[in-house]
């Protein structure tokens, strides 16, 4: 249930994706302000998800769930106003109650989980957001889109509303949702100093390597169909949503394999997918071969996070999850606010074509970070009391 909280709340965004760059237009706006008004969110919510972690770290996710689809309301409201300055601020407050509530989520899910099944967790949040962005823009053409765009409002309003009053009726549940993660990992000292080092260095690797691996992401969406129509295949129209079910299908058949396998043996097989999948889709003329390239690409990118979610929580006690996935997921807004302008350039030197490529090996550059991963795992395994496993191993 805490998943369905999460996708109202996406599907709320998605429903204003859908007839933003046509209602710009008819408010005067050309290309850069479609852009700014798309990528706002992102701003705000790369600066608040380590701070709505930290809060839910103290308070407990549900109250933080709940506060953040509330400014995901409250912020939708300014919108009804005919004026493109209040509509960027528009998105910009969601895009803050955006990152206090997936923070938040993140932390819900893996209190759920527990220690087996925090790769999973992780997982479900990024399939919260692509079923979220999925039902969002059919919902708002459904409702007459540009056309009524106050019903999109409304809608986009309403959503994370009933998301916030589902939470309430979570956060009441005896269950573990609101309790320590039972994990017996030591705890650290209460240092907020300390504490924010320790997010820092968790976060910096794993949190770069999703940033190059959003570059295969930013790629696909935004230079995937100009290839595909340029070398012939005939898939054009296909990308988008082939890629957004595949990441789907391997979130939800293959969620179990981070946690199974070890994050770093599983990372390294993700971005080899990824980067072979993009460079598929440049290299190929073919059909059936452009879509199994699309394919591969989406089970990697789908793979290569939550990965890279269990890397970054492997050395921080259960008492700042919160912050440290909050503070991981913003390398999610990075890449996406690098990648496509370094992507872009790539295509403008070359073609799009070129972009996928580019793409490819940003996504390779992510391999070290499996690499310093995998040599560090056995001499945490050695440090570990022989009563306790390696995370990732099977219990007896």
């Amino acid at each position: 249930m805490v998943f369905h909280t999460a996708v109202l709340c996406y599907a709320a965004l998605g429903a204003v994706l859908g007839i933003l760059p046509d209602y710009i237009h008819s408010l005067g706006g050309r290309a850069v302000l479609i852009g700014v008004a798309v990528g706002a969110p992102a701003l705000t919510g790369a600066a608040g998800r380590p701070f709505g972690g930290r809060l839910a770290d103290h308070l407990g996710p549900a109250r933080i769930v709940i506060a953040g689809a509330v400014v995901m309301a409250v912020g939708t409201i300014p919108a009804f106003v005919h004026s493109l300055p209040v509509l960027i601020g528009s998105r910009l407050i969601v895009g803050a109650g955006e990152a206090a509530m997936m923070a938040s989520a993140v932390l819900w899910l893996l209190r759920l989980a527990g220690p087996e099944k925090r790769g999973r967790a992780i997982g479900h949040i990024g399939l919260a957001n692509y079923a979220g962005l999925t039902i969002g823009p059919p919902l708002s053409q459904a409702l007459s889109g540009q056309a009524h765009p106050a019903r999109v409002w409304v809608t986009a309003a309403v959503l994370p509303m009933i998301a916030a009053g589902l939470a309430v009726v979570l956060g009441r549940s005896p269950d573990r949702a609101l309790a320590p993660d039972a994990s017996g990992e030591p705890e650290q000292p209460n240092d907020p100093d300390d504490a924010r080092f320790s997010t820092l260095r968790a976060t910096l690797r794993p949190g770069l390597g999703l940033m190059l691996v959003n570059f295969g992401y930013v790629a696909v969406l935004s230079f995937g169909a100009a290839a595909a129509t340029e070398q012939g295949t005939g898939i054009a129209s296909l990308v988008i949503p082939v890629f957004g079910i595949g990441v789907i299908a391997s979130r939800t058949v293959l969620a179990g394999v981070p946690d199974r396998f070890g994050p770093p043996r599983t990372l390294s097989m993700a971005v080899a997918l990824e980067a072979a999948g993009l460079a598929g889709m440049a290299a190929t003329t073919s059909t059936p071969l452009g879509l199994l390239a699309l394919v591969v690409m989406a089970i990697g990118q789908g793979l290569a996070v939550p990965s890279l979610g269990l890397l970054a929580l492997a050395s921080v006690p259960p008492s700042r999850h919160g912050r440290t996935a909050g503070a991981f997921f913003a390398y999610f807004d990075a890449g996406v606010g690098l990648g496509g302008p370094a992507v872009g350039l790539a295509a403008r030197a070359a073609d799009p074509t070129g972009g996928l490529f580019a793409a490819a090996g940003a996504v390779l550059a992510t391999a070290p970070v499996a690499l310093i991963a995998r040599r560090r795992s056995p001499a945490r395994a050695r440090r570990r009391p022989s009563g306790q496993l390696e995370h990732g191993q099977a219990r007896g």
